[in-house]
């Protein structure tokens, strides 16, 4: 079901919150935490990274007591394990803003060093879900905004501790009460071992026979109720945990990957990974990171919309934000000779393609009503106004947009996977097959020779992967895509990055980026026709760039330029998890009957939009293989996932699901 605009918390909301005090009294929820029963201490000393599901979540009080435990664990030491990790994720139908925490932290003086870091992270009220790292990337807090119902029904997330209330409706007038049907969606989360706190428990003698219905079962404790999940039946399929579920959760695998392919896609994998502790061999033909698709001077990253909030603008949504705060984690963007990223957060104007587009544009902001920090419409004239010339008219303004050098984005992607974890290159080996050998993978070159192995394979390689046997039936297409460079000098000097039938960056290295074709041939010389196609482009965003610049022949023998091949699936549509085995079965009509290889992922399809996809799908996978709350529901993870185009009616069998 395709998210809602935000209805952000009313003012008798923040005082029902106040009032009630698991949301309000910061000495009391530190009481009730603190107790063994309530099961916080349980889960972090038997975790490597315990997860939290909150559905009471307020101004964050349980979460910064949780995270304060976590702290305090860690500074005691002396346990038998501590969590390396804390995953905390809540639902929020109603959100504050930004600007009302301070009230509503204001009386909470010994939680105040973490609530500062909350706020400065606390994202725009936009639908969907929000992954937030925090505290080095040891706190990973995920906001799920909209329905408590729908949205738990999406949520993909092994969970350890619950926080409930059991008079949510008192906080949501929407969401269902504790029933036995509200309750099964929180077993089908529950890890072996798995606890839950219902807040006001006292008060709801039937929340407590609905919780254990479906198998919590407890005590009353301190005015809530303290639950410990242990079914006495066979667990469903569709539970992340069955039966026989080990307590500790684990990787199916070793702690070791071997990723193919050095581009955005690969590089961003090597870092969460990394993160996470895994150790890493990172296999590529060029001679560094970068050689191919990701090697532009410059490409655009900034969000898709549409007035229906589809897949892909919803999808575009989570990674655009992602991205922008992983960024500035691993150092920031800008244009200085030390910059960790070189690029610019200068904003971007996306003019419609023609008329109808400019339409709709127009009409979903007002539908929408988007924050102006992410997104704004301007009409004609303002659109003229920003930029100081004439415009083939209105268009979206994407404030935090801007434009990046995806080889400096590698690059850093893979200085912070050094630091974090043992990573070894090879650069200039070309993977020309994959066998397995025992629990292992091995790459091998066009002689025969053993690159390295591993026992789990991510093939991040675009079009390349095509080469292999086991992913040689992946509908990927490589698709020709020319650029063309001006000389910075004399070109007008616009305050935006410019998007529309093609993209204009700002100036870097003395040039600003341009294009890009779309060819469907494997040419790989630059050629005249795509520099004028390009250079036409150019002409339609700003009609009266000819007054204002020099603008060069596309015959030039020396016009500068780049040619890259992205690699497009047939639903344009990242794809991201473990590959089909497609000569294991025929025609399965489910994603769950789609045999797969084991220990083999991909990390493919990124088309034009590779800066945002590369973080988040990344982190997407990094959670997969750790089997943590993922940063994406249910519904999304169907549309990326490489087994789609096996089913039945392939890739729309599965849109049509959303």
């Amino acid at each position: 079901m395709p998210a809602r605009p935000v209805i952000p918390a009313s003012a008798e909301l923040l005082a029902a919150w106040r009032a009630d005090p698991y949301s309000g009294d910061a000495g009391r929820m530190a009481q009730l935490l603190a107790a063994p029963q309530a099961g916080l201490d349980a889960c972090l000393q038997t975790q490597h990274a315990p997860a939290i599901l909150d559905l009471h979540f307020g101004a964050g009080l349980a979460f910064l007591a949780s995270w304060r435990r976590f702290d305090q664990l860690h500074a005691q030491g002396g346990a038998q394990r501590l969590p390396q990790r804390l995953h905390y994720v809540a639902i929020q139908p109603h959100p504050c803003r930004a600007e009302q925490l301070p009230a509503l932290h204001a009386g909470w003086p010994e939680l105040a060093a973490y609530a500062d870091r909350l706020r400065a992270a606390w994202p725009p009220l936009l639908p969907g879900t929000h992954r937030l790292l925090l505290d080095e990337g040891r706190v990973t807090l995920t906001l799920v905004f909209g329905p408590l119902d729908e949205e738990l029904a999406r949520l993909e997330a092994p969970c350890d501790l619950f926080y409930l209330h059991a008079r949510q409706q008192q906080f949501d007038a929407a969401a269902s009460d504790w029933n036995p049907h509200a309750c099964k969606r929180l077993a089908r989360l529950a890890w072996t071992g798995a606890h839950a706190l219902v807040f006001d428990g006292e008060a709801s003698a039937a929340t407590m026979a609905a919780m254990r219905q479906v198998g919590f079962s407890g005590a009353p404790l301190q005015g809530a109720l303290a639950l410990h999940y242990a079914p006495t039946w066979k667990r469903p399929p569709a539970h992340v945990a069955a039966a026989d579920t080990p307590l500790l959760r684990q990787p199916e695998h070793a702690r070791h990957a071997l990723v193919i392919g050095a581009g955005l896609a690969g590089c961003a994998i090597a870092e969460r990974l990394a993160a996470r502790g895994w150790r890493i061999d990172l296999a590529d033909a060029g001679d560094g990171p970068a050689t191919q698709a990701s090697g532009n001077l410059g490409g655009l990253f900034m969000p898709a919309l549409a007035r229906d909030d589809s897949p892909l603008a919803r999808l575009t949504r989570a990674a655009f934000l992602f991205a922008g705060r992983h960024w500035e984690r691993l150092g920031g963007i800008g244009t200085e000779a030390d910059a960790a990223i070189a690029g610019e957060r200068c904003g971007i104007l996306q003019f419609g393609r023609d008329a109808k587009q400019a339409l709709s544009f127009e009409q979903g902001a007002q539908d929408w009503n988007y924050p102006p920090e992410y997104a704004r419409w301007m009409d004609a004239e303002q659109a003229r106004a920003l930029l100081g010339m004439p415009v083939m008219g209105g268009g979206y303004f994407f404030a935090q947009a801007g434009w990046l050098n995806p080889p400096s984005v590698c690059r850093r992607f893979l200085a912070a996977a050094r630091q974090g974890g043992a990573l070894a290159t090879h650069f200039g080996r070309q993977v020309a097959a994959l066998r397995r050998d025992g629990e292992l993978w091995q790459a091998l070159d066009q002689a025969g020779q053993v690159i390295a192995q591993a026992p789990v394979v991510i093939l991040a390689a675009g079009a390349q992967a095509r080469t292999l046997a086991q992913s040689a039936s992946l509908p990927l297409n490589a698709v020709r895509g020319q650029v063309t460079h001006l000389p910075a000098a004399g070109f007008p000097e616009l305050p935006v990055a410019l998007c529309g039938d093609g993209y204009l960056t700002r100036p870097y290295a003395g040039s600003v980026c341009m294009g890009a074709s779309y060819d469907r041939d494997g040419d790989t010389a630059l050629r005249a026709g795509s520099h004028a196609d390009n250079l036409q482009r150019l002409r339609n965003m700003l009609p009266g760039i000819d007054q204002r610049y020099a603008m060069p022949d596309a015959q030039a023998a020396n016009l500068p330029g780049r040619v890259g091949f992205r690699c497009i699936a047939p639903d344009r549509l990242p794809l991201v998890g473990a590959l089909p085995d497609v000569d294991a079965a025929a025609a399965p009509t489910r994603l769950e009957a789609v045999p797969r290889h084991a220990g083999l992922y991909g990390l493919l399809g990124y088309a034009s939009r590779g800066l945002i996809w590369a973080p988040v799908m990344a982190e997407l996978l990094a959670a997969m293989l750790e089997r943590e709350p993922l940063p994406l529901p249910r519904d999304l993870l169907a549309v990326l996932d490489p087994a789609r185009f096996v089913l039945k009616g392939g890739a729309e069998a599965v849109a049509g699901d959303d």
